[in-house]
């Protein structure tokens, strides 16, 4: 079961965004085609050969990325898919005249190899084993959602080829709504991190419904900030909200507001109260 959790005072929930939208990706996702399972140490495998049960196996991967095969000995299996490996299996059994038209099938019974962290701002931190393939949603409702002090802001790392490591953001709003499905599907992979930060904050005060502190979980502009605080009242002056804005320098700075300008995180918004 999948449980979801409100966030914050503007009252946004992911329990929507899970619940309602989570199926409708799962769909999306796998009409994709995602990077195949490849078998790694320390999982383990069942081996059978049609019409041979003496020789079905059970083993696991060793560090070195083998198995014991009955009649073949030492085979490498590790960074193969199940199918792949099977062929390979089945080639070596009729190469060594020990069968004819084998037919092997190769299951992983116990995924250990590959693991992602999930950290940060989430219901429940930890590492998942991949089963298979995996999204960067998928994973995200596995660790319960993103808890209320959380960012929707996902930050994933991941360790190339070279060594060298990527980090890239994610927009979680932008991956569950309806345009999602136009949108590459992530897919996690061996050793990758996930991490949600704390939300940011911002403050609204004047001639608003509801003045305080609201968190800056997810982009938003003066309008969807004003908004989440109730909107304007009947006093309040369309034209006249401001902006106070920590520097660099620590100075603060007093910005005049377009609806579709940008809150950053710390900003305190003022609605004027207009004079006519």
């Amino acid at each position: 079961m999948i449980r979801c959790y409100p966030i914050g005072r503007s009252g946004h929930y992911l329990t929507a965004a899970i619940l309602l939208l989570f199926s409708t990706l799962v769909w999306a996702e796998s009409s994709i085609a995602p990077r195949s399972y490849l078998i790694g140490s320390g999982d383990e495998v069942r081996i059978t050969v049609y019409g041979q049960q003496e020789l079905a196996a059970d083993a696991q991967v060793s560090a070195t990325g083998t198995v014991q095969v009955p009649l073949l000995g030492t085979m490498i299996v590790a960074g193969k898919t199940s199918a792949e490996a099977a062929r390979m299996i089945a080639e070596r059994y009729e190469a060594g005249n020990f069968l004819k038209n084998a037919q092997v099938n190769l299951l992983v019974t116990k995924y250990r190899s590959q693991v992602v962290a999930i950290l940060g701002r989430v219901n429940s931190p930890g590492k998942l084993v991949l089963e298979g393939p995996t999204s960067l949603t998928q994973a995200l409702a596995w660790a319960g959602g993103i808890a209320p002090t959380g960012s929707e802001r996902l930050i994933l790392t991941r360790t190339l080829a070279n060594g060298r490591q990527e980090r890239t953001e994610y927009d979680l709003q932008q991956m569950l709504n309806h345009a999602a499905e136009q949108q590459p599907t992530v897919w996690l992979r061996d050793g990758d991190t996930i991490y949600v930060p704390n939300a940011g904050r911002f403050y609204i005060n004047g001639e608003v419904h509801s003045p305080g502190m609201y968190p800056l979980d997810r982009p938003l502009n003066i309008r969807q900030a004003l908004s989440a605080g109730g909107g304007p009242t009947a006093r309040a002056s369309d034209s006249k909200v401001k902006v106070f804005r920590e520097a660099a320098d620590g100075s603060v700075q007093e910005l005049v507001a377009k609806p579709d300008d940008r809150v950053m995180d710390g900003d305190v918004l003022v609605v004027r109260e207009s004079l006519f």
